[in-house]
C-alpha cells in the first residue's frame, strides 16, 4: 500500500543532512541576540513606567535647565528673609533643658487663651505689651514652624522628619515605619545627631518610588547627585537654621552601617543619602556636609 506519509519521512526527514556545527552556533547567537534585546526592551519600558517620576525630572533638569534656575532664585529669595542661624561654632550641650511647642502652649494659654485657641497673630495683639514707639521699629524674620531641608541646587524644600521608636523593635518593623513616614518626607535616622549637633546627622530619602504610592515626595532626591563641593543645605530644625557645605560624595553598597557614623568626631556633620542608580537599589548614593563656621 502506497503511503505518503512514510514516503515524505523517508525524502525529508531521515535523509537531510545534519546542519554544521557552525550554522549551529550561529542560529544559537541569533536566538540570544533577539532575547536579550526583547528582554531589554520590555525591562526598560517597565522601569521607565515605575520610576515616571524621577526620570521625567532628570530628563526635564537637562531639556530645560531655567526651569529649575526659577525653582533655585524663588528658594534663595526665601531663604535670604530668614536670619535664624547656628553655626558650627555655638556650643549647644545636652543637658540644656529645650521646652517643647506644648509647654510654651500651655504657658501661653495660662496668660491669653484666646491667643492659642483664636491663631489670629496680628501685629497688634503680638506687640500689645510694648510701647508704640517700639512696636514701629519692630521687625519679624520668616521661619518655618516645622522642620525642614532646603537643597537649593536642585531647588527641594522638604519636611524633615524624626522617628521615634522603642528599645528592642525589629528590623522589619522599623523598616515599614521608615516607609510609612517616607510618605511625608525624609526621615532623620533614629539615634543619630541632631542637625547642629556634633556628630554625623543621617538623612534619606526617596529617589524614585512606586507610581502606585501615593506621595509627593517620591522622587525628592532625583537630582542629589547633581551636588558639587560647597553647595549649600540649609535645614531648619527647632526654630533654627542650620547651614550646611558640600564637603564629598561617596557610592556605597547597601547595609554599609558605616555611613550613620561620624567621619570626624569633632564635627557637626549631615549626611544625605538615596537609592543609586535612579530607579534601582543597586547601590546607595550619599552626600557629606560639615556647619559652616
Amino acid at each position: 500500500m502506497y503511503d505518503p506519509l512514510y514516503e515524505y519521512e523517508q525524502k525529508h526527514i531521515y535523509h537531510t543532512h545534519k546542519p554544521s556545527f557552525l550554522t549551529l552556533c550561529f542560529r544559537g547567537l541569533k536566538f540570544l541576540t533577539v532575547y536579550l534585546l526583547l528582554s531589554g526592551t520590555i525591562f526598560s519600558v517597565l522601569l521607565g513606567i515605575l520610576n515616571f517620576g524621577a526620570y521625567s525630572t532628570r530628563v526635564l533638569d537637562w531639556m530645560d535647565p531655567s526651569r529649575l534656575a526659577a525653582i533655585q532664585d524663588d528658594l534663595s529669595s526665601a531663604i535670604a528673609r530668614t536670619s535664624i542661624d547656628a553655626h558650627a561654632s555655638d556650643v549647644a550641650t545636652d543637658d540644656k533643658i529645650q521646652e517643647s511647642r506644648e509647654v510654651i502652649t500651655d504657658k501661653i494659654a495660662a496668660t491669653d487663651p484666646a491667643l492659642v485657641y483664636s491663631r489670629t497673630y496680628t501685629p497688634d495683639r503680638l506687640l500689645s505689651n510694648i510701647d508704640a514707639q517700639s512696636s514701629a521699629k519692630a521687625t519679624f524674620d520668616v521661619t518655618p514652624y516645622e522642620n525642614r531641608i532646603i537643597i537649593p541646587k536642585i531647588g527641594k524644600n522638604i519636611p524633615l522628619i524624626d522617628v521615634d521608636h522603642d528599645a528592642g523593635v525589629s528590623y522589619t518593623e522599623m523598616h515599614n515605619i521608615f516607609m510609612e513616614e517616607l510618605k511625608n518626607g525624609i526621615v532623620r535616622y533614629p539615634g543619630t545627631a541632631l542637625p547642629g549637633q556634633v556628630g554625623n546627622s543621617f538623612i534619606f530619602g526617596h529617589s524614585s518610588n512606586y507610581p502606585w504610592i501615593k506621595s509627593e515626595y517620591n522622587d525628592v532626591f532625583a537630582l542629589l547627585d547633581n551636588l558639587e563641593k560647597w553647595d549649600e543645605i540649609i535645614v531648619f530644625y527647632n526654630q533654627k537654621k542650620y547651614v550646611y557645605s558640600v564637603t564629598d560624595r561617596a557610592v556605597v553598597k547597601p547595609g554599609d552601617v558605616r555611613t550613620l557614623e561620624s567621619r570626624d568626631k569633632n564635627k557637626k556633620e549631615l549626611s544625605l543619602m538615596t537609592c543609586w542608580p535612579v530607579g534601582t537599589v543597586l547601590e546607595r548614593l550619599i552626600i557629606f556636609a560639615e556647619l559652616q563656621e
